[in-house]
This record gives structure tokens, sequence and C-alpha cells, in this order.
């Protein structure tokens, strides 16, 4: 009867509030407030996915926005064209060949970075960085265990620490930048690190251009120390050896017996 249909109605309807409201307890689409996606995409429980141009807010707190394509999820955030996340977010890999900017702190097993990247307080990676385009970092980069691997511009605000590093191209550091192992940078510009050079092991620094210069207050290593193209207050190493183009202070070297 229609009565009895209007009742079985009712209890599914009911029923189908609820289901809906308790997966949406367990879920961070609860805490979304606005989805726009032109083009294809796909949002979760797991992962954002757009191609072509999107925004999500909410996200934790906060709000994506991606033009070209783009993956967010707990093991990847991979940006092709333009993408802006919130901070303060971790995940395994972050990979960039567009403009990239982290409105906040970046917590990354790996970087790359082949386009643009911005991160507007600290990044910390725990295996490897790589990049061949551009990153500038507000805090510090903190790679104690990692490989730090840059050929195209780095400026980071405040310190650098890592395992090893390779700089070539331009970088900028505002404080110490201290490796447990090896500093190695073929210079090709002018590139300036403010605070001190701290090295478990060999510094080579070769000017690889006319114009590549290095300017530092000081350079101290534990292993032997080669500089090319360097302008600084003090060198300490095992052995030292200053090659073309230098302007040097004290040199202390300390040979072991």
């Amino acid at each position: 009867s229609k009565a009895e249909y209007e009742e079985l109605k009712e209890k599914y309807e009911k029923r189908l509030e609820e289901e809906i409201r308790l997966i949406k307890e367990k879920s961070f689409l609860q805490d979304l407030s606005y989805i726009s996606i032109s083009g294809s995409g796909k949002v979760t429980d797991s992962y954002i996915k757009i191609s072509g141009s999107g925004l999500v807010e909410g996200w934790h707190g906060g709000s994506i926005k991606i033009s070209g394509s783009g993956l967010i999820t707990d093991d990847e955030i991979k940006i092709s064209g333009r993408g802006v996340i919130p901070g303060d977010l971790k995940t395994t890999r972050l990979s960039v060949s567009g403009a990239f900017k982290s409105e906040g702190s970046l917590e990354a097993t790996t970087v790359n970075i082949s386009g643009s990247c911005k991160i507007e307080g600290s990044l910390t990676v725990y295996e490897r960085v790589a990049v061949s385009g551009s990153i500038k970092i507000g805090g510090d980069l903190i790679a104690n265990e990692a490989e730090l691997v840059s050929g195209g511009s780095l400026k980071v605000e405040g310190l650098v620490t890592c395992f090893t590093a390779e700089l070539n191209g331009k970088y900028n550091i505002g404080g110490d930048l201290s490796c447990q192992d090896s500093f190695t940078s073929y210079l090709t510009s002018k590139s300036r690190i403010n605070g001190d050079i701290k090295c478990g092991g060999d510094v080579y620094i070769e000017q690889e251009k006319r114009g590549g210069i290095l300017k530092v207050p000081r350079i101290i290593a534990q292993g032997d120390v080669y500089v090319e193209g360097v302008e600084t207050e003090y060198i300490s190493g095992r052995t030292v050896k200053i090659g073309p183009k230098c302007k040097i202070g004290d040199v202390e070297e300390k040979l072991e017996n």
C-alpha cells in the first residue's frame, strides 16, 4: 500500500543518512569545505588527483590549488604545472616539474626539483635532494643523512645540514653549511654562504667558469681542502691547497704525524 511504501522509504532514507554520517566521520572529506575541478580529477580518502585546474579547501586545514596536473597522497606529491599546498605535510616523494609552493614546512624522504619550488618553512629530507631547477626555502634545509645535489639555483634562508653536498650552479645559504662527509662545488656564478662550511671530510671547490665565485666566512674541514675562486677569512684542513682567483686570510693545516 501507499502507506507501507512511505514507511519503508522513510526508513531507507534515515539509514542512508546514518551511513553517510559514519563514512564522513572516518574521512578527511568531512573537513573539506569546497571542491572545484575543471578538467578531470578525483578526490578520495587517500589522494587528490587533478588534471586541468582545481581547488580543494579544507585539506588538513588548508587548501590545495593545482593548474596543470597534480597528485597529492601520503606517499607522493607530484606537480606538473602549478601547485600550492598547505604546510606541515609529510610525504615519501616530492617531485616538481612546474611551479610549486608549500605554505609552511615540508617533510619528505626524497625531493626532486626540475621546475620552481618555494617552501615557506623548513624542508626535512631523509635520503636525497636533487635540484636541477630552482628551490627557495624560507627556513632550514635539514638533510642530516641525505645527499644534497644541486645544479640549478638553491636559496636557503637558514642553515643546511646534510651527509654529502655537491653544489653547482648558483646557491645562497643564510647560515652554516654542515656536511658529515664531503663538500664539492663547481662554481659557475656568484654564490654565497653567510655562515661557515663545516665538513667532516674533504672540501673541493673548482672555478668551472670565469665568473664563478664563492664568498664564505670560514671553511673548516677534517679532510683535505682544495679551493679555486673562493673569498674567505680562514681555512683549516688536514692539507690546504689554494688555486687561482682566491682571496684567503689565514690558513691552518692539521697534518697527521
